[in-house]
């Protein structure tokens, strides 16, 4: 038997060998589609459907091929060989197949048909990511964990309809007694700078620092089912952000 010092010693590299083994367990069993659009590129939907949605660098992918296309003055006559695909995406430094770029926006009716998807258009291409996962599966799944699944309605696809959304979270707030009725004015813009459309969002409202803080802390729970983060650099990048700044807003609360 160890003598109790080296046993409390190696107890901490116990655990951690424990929680490696455990977090690669984890990966083996993924479905092929969540490794292929890892870490946030799919969305469950209440019946168990699996809607494919941009990941970061799914969205610069395409950019890149984009930009590729013109370049080589392919743009709608032939697609990139596998040579100019690689070529394309050097400087970006992450590599998508443009077969699982094109699948964005694609709804399949369950979790075992998006894998057999993917796996049809990128077979191998999987199989290395897996085991690219493998190599780090602890700080795969923490970067995973980073990015949040639970959205089951579509981002805004423009300016006025974050905006109308955005009215629609602070009106509810408002009747729940969450907000208190005063002049409120929103505003929204689109970024697209980085492959994915993000909407900046400000509401200005004429109310003291900490009940600003307050309504932008309810106005941000309120949109969690419409918005999501994308892992951008390994930190999480909210689609929809939110600014609470004073001002005399010129939109009167709801009766």
């Amino acid at each position: 038997m160890l003598p109790s010092r080296l046993l409390l010693r190696s107890q901490p590299i116990r655990t951690r060998i424990a929680a490696r083994r455990a977090a690669a367990d984890i990966v083996r069993a993924l479905p092929a589609y969540r490794v292929a659009l890892w870490p946030d590129g799919w969305v469950l939907e209440c019946d168990g459907a699996v809607r494919v949605v941009d990941t970061h660098a799914m969205a610069e992918a395409r950019r890149w091929f984009e930009m590729a296309e013109r370049s080589v003055g392919t743009a709608g006559r032939r697609p990139l060989t596998p040579a100019e695909q690689r070529r394309a995406m050097r400087l970006l430094g992450v590599y998508v197949p443009p077969a699982v770029v094109a699948l964005s926006g694609r709804r399949f009716p369950s979790e075992e048909v998006a894998s057999v998807a993917l796996t049809l258009v990128a077979g191998d291409w999987i199989l290395e990511r897996r085991r690219r996962l493998l190599a780090q599966p602890e700080r795969a799944l923490a970067e995973q964990a980073r990015a949040w699944q639970g959205s089951r309605h579509e981002c805004p696809a423009s300016a006025d309809a974050a905006e109308a959304l955005l009215r629609q979270a602070l009106d509810a707030c408002i009747a729940e007694g969450l907000l208190p009725p005063a002049r409120y004015r929103l505003m929204s813009r689109c970024e697209d700078g980085f492959g994915l459309r993000r909407w900046r969002c400000a509401v200005e409202v004429n109310l003291d620092p900490y009940a600003r803080a307050r309504a932008r802390e309810v106005l941000d729970t309120a949109l969690i089912p419409w918005n999501r983060a994308v892992i951008r650099d390994g930190l999480p990048t909210p689609l929809i952000t939110l600014d609470v700044r004073a001002g005399h807003g010129s939109r009167p609360a709801p009766a």
